[in-house]
């Protein structure tokens, strides 16, 4: 079969297959054709000299908002992908029952990128910044979430619910209870936001069983995994132990460098890396002035916090590079059941990250504004999608409640 693009003397890493030497990248008629030394580059439509860089498996962002235009948060995923090296994308509940066929109509069959879905346990999805997805009881309607799923199946690869003091003023635990009884009905597993407290991490962990995720696992609010003397809480170890997966879900307002660091220095580490992505994290935390309805965001729009971002603050936390990679692609696929994604293999679909490790020194940033100075990023030299490597796009124009207040005139901007 003729070669259509040929990546060469990249250092491939592939976690799924055990693979971390210089090889070469056939691809032919958007599948991996062949992994070896020396490939001929007589005949191939297109050449890639990876010389220096990195050779992954397209990146899974396994927590992301996407749902663009019909809710807070939702950003567009192709115009950051091309960038990042994310060709999978997981959004982390945006949808609810009553708007998954939309979100599949508008998010999933448009974008370029694959797009799946976990499914909120609140037929209302994520609408708003306060929770108001269980404003009342009848939303986390479980007869009707598998119903959906039963049509969307294909899309659907998990269920979303949010635990934390502001939901919890509305229902308790109640969506929680609610997703794990849906859980057992449709076999999907539950991704489990933490935050604010009530409820206690102990009572939200007690209910989560193996196969199912805790994101914002380094966050520093009510529900962190760390006591007041910054050691593991028994109950995130037993948790661990029984199955229950961590993923980091940086976001806006969820990645801590005192959490992160208490807990790799005891040895916890992320199952998953991810983002988080939504209009509040995609300008990083130093130019977001506030997170309010109308929010005040500084700078340009360009993205300032992508999957490589995270990535690079686990690198600096002191996680070996092959296991950055694991979490950003084999696992998270395991993890959703995302069959021929997160692997190079021989007939797998063509979704590759050619990153390279830049020289510093560069500043990292948690969602408090503390700062650590790191000695190089990870960047992202060309995504090739299904076989075709993505071209730049420009990020939309944010929505009316993201106030850009550096575009703004100076009269209209803050003191």
């Amino acid at each position: 079969m003729a070669v259509d693009l040929l990546i060469r003397n990249g250092r491939l890493i592939d976690p799924g297959s055990g693979r971390d030497e210089i090889l070469d990248v056939a691809i032919s008629a958007g599948t991996i054709g062949q992994i070896a030394r020396g490939i001929p580059a007589a005949g191939a439509g297109q050449v890639i000299d990876a010389s220096g860089a990195l050779v992954t498996p397209g990146l899974i962002d396994s927590h992301t908002h996407l749902f663009r235009g019909s809710d807070f948060f939702g950003i567009d995923p192709d115009s950051v992908a091309w960038q990042s090296g994310v060709t999978t994308w997981l959004d982390a509940g945006s949808a609810g029952a009553f708007r998954m066929p939309a979100f599949r109509e508008q998010v999933i069959e448009r974008s370029e990128v694959t797009v799946r879905a976990l499914i909120n346990i609140s037929y209302l999805g994520v609408a708003g910044m306060n929770y108001d997805e269980y404003c009342n009881p009848a939303t986390c309607n479980v007869d009707l979430l598998e119903r959906v799923v039963d049509v969307h199946r294909d899309v659907i690869v998990g269920i979303k619910t949010r635990m934390g003091s502001d939901g919890v003023g509305y229902q308790g635990t109640l969506p929680l209870v609610k997703a794990v009884e849906a859980s057992q009905r449709t076999g999907l597993p539950i991704m489990c936001h933490i935050s604010g407290s009530p409820p206690s991490i102990d009572n939200v962990l007690g209910k989560l069983r193996a196969g199912d995720t805790v994101t914002h696992a380094f966050t520093a609010a009510g529900e962190r995994l760390i006591d007041s003397r910054r050691r593991i809480k028994p109950s995130v170890r037993r948790a661990r132990d029984a199955g229950v997966r961590f993923d980091i879900g940086h976001g806006a307002g969820s990645f801590s460098f005192i959490s992160a660091e208490a807990l790799t220095a005891q040895g916890f580490w992320p199952d998953s890396i991810s983002t988080d992505l939504h209009q509040l994290s995609l300008p990083g935390p130093r130019l977001v002035e506030d997170g309010e309805q109308i929010s005040r965001v500084r700078g340009d729009g360009a993205p300032q916090l992508t999957l490589l971002t995270v990535m690079t603050k686990l690198l600096f936390l002191g996680m070996p590079l092959a296991e950055v990679i694991r979490a950003t692609t084999s696992t998270p696929a395991a993890m959703f059941g995302l069959a021929d994604r997160g692997v190079l293999r021989p007939g797998a679909r063509a979704d590759v990250a050619i990153l390279e490790l830049e020289p510093g020194p560069i500043e990292l940033f948690d969602v408090f504004g503390e700062t650590r100075r790191y000695d190089q990023k990870l960047a992202c030299r060309a995504t090739i999608l299904n076989g075709v490597p993505m071209t730049p796009r420009p990020v939309p124009t944010p929505p009316p409640w993201i106030r850009m207040i550096d575009q703004e005139p100076p009269s209209a901007r803050p003191a």
